[in-house]
């Protein structure tokens, strides 16, 4: 408000000086009897602040109303502008705090004046800040604000990017359809005068990323492809290491052993030349996988280890659970069941500070897997209700559908056939609900 309180008396001061002049007036005419002609140049040109009794003291002398003397003209409007351009610059300097408190200054003061320019602008950076900072519930609520005041005419591109980034929140949260239909929208806003464009690719990336969570390993490369054609069409290195990085995961998938490490090792030389090391990590995290597939487990330990580590030094918090439990499942092959009960306990505290329940429901399935190869079969089942509740009330439908197969599964091997019934009915819905939407 400062800056506001200096701007409001530099405003004034002009204000002043000019119906003076309109008058033919002196300073040492307003000054008379009340203050130095000094007083009076330093009111004028803004550096001192002037009174409401000296100020209608002024009004009256120069035959004006008070409020004339008040008028802020296009001030108001600078001021604001200001105010964006120095929350970019924090944003840019990767000073988030700052950034976000003044975009939340913007927002009440544009609120008050109802300039929807600034409304959109404020609500706009804070939803993609919260989202960098991991903050996937607030970043929402500030992308569906700055919906309200983005025109598709006007504003297409940052349009695309609250979609791409309200999509991205979804699935983080374990809203996967609620992102898949969000970005199915945004997809069908990219037309001829788009379809190289930056946000396209990012538009693409995302879709990749869902039909990955949805296991659709082709509609994963079809998207990937794209995208990649686009992040060289930018040259924007840390895209095209992430696009190759998931490309590597769904040949992984498909069993393309030497694809998915020839483009997972691309990845991994691109990615070390950027400064995205929680990427990196992701993409170790990844290679480790494949070796895991690959029946390397030595090999896998290391790549998870390497991955942990990098995501610990880049604050990864939303993707560390997933390296924690590629490192319990290693511990628990090798039957070392202590060392993967530590990496789960500190995956759950993960999740926890998260907040994320799609993270504390894959948790707790693989905190299920624990209990049932130590023969602890209460804990098992305990632990496999709980996920399927959660990820039915997030309407997660892959890791719903193979927590219902593996319990029904489980209660048919061992002679339920009406619990079995129910779970692989659950099972089935859901895989058939992946079919239809992908």
């Amino acid at each position: 408000m400062l800056a506001w309180d200096q701007r409001q008396a530099v405003q004034i001061g002009q204000n002043i000086r000019n119906r003076r002049k309109e008058l033919g007036k002196s300073q040492t005419y307003l000054a008379d009897g009340l203050l130095s002609v000094q007083s009076v140049s330093l009111i004028e040109r803004g550096k001192l602040k002037v009174t409401p009794e000296t100020l209608a003291v002024f009004a009256e002398r120069l035959a004006c109303e008070v409020d004339d003397l008040l008028i802020m003209h296009n001030l108001h409007d600078d001021w604001l502008e200001d105010m964006l351009q120095d929350a970019i610059r924090h944003k840019d300097r990767q000073q988030d705090g700052k950034a976000i408190e003044l975009l939340h200054t913007l927002y009440t003061e544009s609120l008050m004046k109802s300039n929807t320019h600034y409304l959109l602008q404020s609500a706009f950076h804070l939803c993609l800040l919260y989202n960098k900072t991991a903050k996937y519930a607030i970043s929402n609520e500030w992308g569906i604000e700055s919906l309200r005041y983005l025109d598709q005419d006007k504003h297409l591109e940052q349009l695309m990017s609250v979609y791409v980034t309200i999509g991205n929140n979804y699935y983080v949260l374990g809203n996967m359809w609620q992102a898949y239909d969000l970005l199915s929208e945004a997809e069908k806003l990219i037309d001829h005068r788009l379809k190289y464009s930056l946000q396209a690719g990012k538009i693409y990336y995302s879709m990749a990323i869902l039909k990955q969570i949805q296991k659709n390993w082709e509609g994963c490369l079809w998207y990937s492809e794209r995208a990649l054609q686009v992040f060289d069409e930018h040259n924007v290195t840390i895209h095209i290491g992430r696009t190759l990085m998931m490309m590597g995961t769904a040949f992984k998938n498909q069993e393309r052993y030497d694809k998915a490490l020839l483009h997972l090792e691309r990845s991994i030389r691109i990615l070390s030349q950027t400064s995205d090391i929680a990427s990196l990590g992701r993409c170790y995290h990844n290679l480790g996988e494949l070796e895991l597939k690959m029946d390397l487990p030595d090999k896998a330990r290391k790549s998870f280890a390497r991955s942990l580590r990098i995501k610990r030094q880049a604050n990864d918090l939303g993707s560390i659970t997933n390296t924690l439990r590629g490192l319990a499942k290693i511990a628990m092959q090798s039957g070392d069941y202590v060392e993967a009960e530590q990496y789960l306990q500190e995956c759950w505290e993960q999740s926890e500070q998260l907040e994320s329940d799609l993270q504390r429901a894959i948790t707790r399935r693989t905190l299920g897997d624990l209990s049932l190869a130590r023969g602890d079969v209460g804990e098992f089942l305990n632990q496999y209700t709980l996920a399927i509740e959660t990820f039915e009330r997030l309407g997660f439908s892959t890791e719903l559908a193979e927590s219902a197969e593996k319990l029904g599964d489980y209660y048919l091997q061992h002679g339920d056939t009406k619990r079995a019934a129910a779970h692989l009915q659950t099972a089935t819905r859901h895989y058939r609900k992946l079919l239809e939407r992908t």
